[in-house]
């Protein structure tokens, strides 16, 4: 790789997810000036908690060279979980999201065992999990959306509405998930090894290194920051259904993928999954005030995952040339 193609390439590590952040928010500007204004930009970042958070356990999964398509599913089940073990079984809010974040968990353990235990590849394991927590999901729900009424959805509601001067609470919580998450990544045993992992599984083994356990590991950090999106889902609709997931995996990996994790794995992003969370809530919320429909919005989506994918595979394949 010649040295302007690896500098080109160590600015766009650095820079690229925030530029293509500026010239979108650049193009909404000029087409509707409202949808940057102070307040509609802290609803987009209130609202890209919901992508945000379950992205920052996806950047894990990805870095260590796998994906995870059952979150949408676990989002779901943890939605159906909540609302019917408040609603029908009248048990206090607290105790049914802690139920919901164990449930998250557990997801992340079976599908830690498929892949590590039974060797099956994380596409393929995920794929089949996703299927079998939505089941789960809808005999639980018995296929209805479950509405939490009365005191118990104006406390679930709390979560999303309750305000910190004029930030509301879920930026709050996205920040210090990033923290935490940016903390564990950089600066803990566990974020080599998941690096290693993602870099070369079969070189790491011969270290030392229990690579089951930290991919057990990152699938059930994959899954309890699914439950904890979930969790926001539920607190902002008051209400549980097995499809409030649908798609949501696409969404979760997109923004991984747009904020400069390498598909290959071995190198995670953790701010530019943020930025890349944030980037399609913007999109979204920008089309809404456009008038723009649902069918289209995912084709934006779309079109922002197939540029992100194309940006991760012409850099793969410059690097390998290049040695």
């Amino acid at each position: 790789m010649s040295q302007g193609a690896k500098k080109f390439w160590r600015a766009w590590d650095k820079f690229g997810v925030f530029a293509i952040l500026i010239v979108i928010a650049a193009v909404f500007a000029i087409l509707n000036p409202a949808i940057i204004q102070f307040d509609q930009i802290l609803d987009v970042l209130s609202r890209s908690a919901l992508i945000g958070v379950a992205a920052a356990g996806m950047m894990f999964a990805i870095c260590s060279g796998g994906f995870d398509l059952s979150v949408g599913s676990i989002l779901s089940l943890t939605t159906c979980v909540i609302a019917v073990t408040i609603s029908k079984n009248n048990m206090p809010v607290w105790l049914a999201i802690v139920i919901a974040l164990v449930i998250g968990c557990l997801c992340g353990v079976i599908n830690g065992l498929l892949i590590t235990k039974l060797k099956i590849q994380p596409f393929v394991a995920t794929l089949a999990t996703q299927l079998a927590f939505l089941g789960v999901a809808l005999v639980y729900s018995d296929g209805s959306r479950v509405t939490i009424s009365g005191g118990a959805g104006d406390a679930i509601k709390a979560l999303s509405t309750s305000k910190v001067g004029p930030f509301q609470i879920q930026i709050f919580l996205l920040l210090l998930v990033y923290v935490i998450v940016y903390l564990i990544y950089k600066f803990t045993p566990f974020g080599v090894k998941t690096r290693a992992v993602g870099s070369n599984e079969a070189a790491t083994r011969t270290t030392g290194i229990k690579v089951d356990k930290t991919l057990i590991i990152i699938y059930v950090i994959t899954g309890l920051t699914a439950a904890c999106a979930g969790v926001i889902q539920t607190s902002r609709l008051a209400t549980g259904s097995a499809t409030l997931g649908n798609g949501f995996e696409l969404d979760a990996i997109t923004a991984v993928i747009l904020g400069g994790t390498s598909l290959a794995g071995g190198k995670g992003n953790v701010w530019g999954t943020l930025i890349g969370a944030i980037i399609l809530t913007f999109v979204r919320s920008g089309l809404n005030m456009l008038g723009v429909g649902e069918a289209y919005q995912k084709l934006a989506i779309a079109i922002i995952l197939l540029f992100a994918l194309a940006i991760s595979g012409i850099k793969l394949i410059t690097q390998k040339e290049g040695k």
